[in-house]
């Protein structure tokens, strides 16, 4: 067990006010995200016990939150660990060195990069037919790409990746919350 000092003496690593705070804000999103997935595989697993059914845009759209913010996440947190343990993530068999492991899974069974240009894609589609359902953040995000790729085509879309990554960290965001179960709201 790693120890560090500490005004009232040396105390287990873990023990720390930091990460205890960190532990709990980890619970709390992965939680979460549990609860998230749960109600996107009930859905999915009715879909798939209807053999002549299709899945409905919205679950679609949840399956791809899922992929991407599942792994964001645990790779957030990782590196927020790794922020306050200091040194002791470069030591061997700590466990740190299992974490490029995360980094493969960003990019298996999808890239979470392209899957975020796809949701933006599709996002930017539905506000084409629709263009004053959606949130505020995602009509702007919309907007935007919609008159960058109007005026440069894929140029203006390239241009403004940081604009199709919010836009699409957005429409994940919202997603995961409207499948979230009412008692985690």
């Amino acid at each position: 067990m790693k120890t560090v000092w500490t005004p009232k003496g040396q105390k287990p690593l873990s023990s720390i006010a930091q990460l205890r705070s960190l532990y709990a804000e980890a619970e709390e999103k992965l939680s979460n995200l549990f609860s998230f997935i749960r109600e996107v595989e009930t859905a999915l697993a009715r879909v798939m016990a209807d053999l002549n059914a299709r899945a409905p845009e919205p679950l679609v759209q949840a399956i791809a939150a899922a992929k991407v913010k599942c792994i964001e996440t645990c790779i957030d947190l990782c590196h927020k660990l790794k922020q306050e343990v200091g040194s002791y993530a470069l030591m061997a068999d700590t466990g740190f060195e299992r974490l490029d492991y995360l980094n493969c899974c960003k990019f298996a069974e999808g890239d979470s990069r392209i899957l975020m240009q796809k949701i933006a894609r599709d996002r930017v589609a539905a506000f084409k037919r629709q263009p004053t359902v959606g949130s505020p953040e995602e009509l702007t995000l919309c907007r935007t790409l919609q008159d960058a790729t109007a005026e440069k085509g894929y140029d203006g879309w390239d241009a403004n990746w940081e604009v199709v990554y919010r836009l699409a960290q957005t429409t994940i965001d919202l997603s995961v919350e409207k499948w979230m179960p009412k008692s985690k709201l």
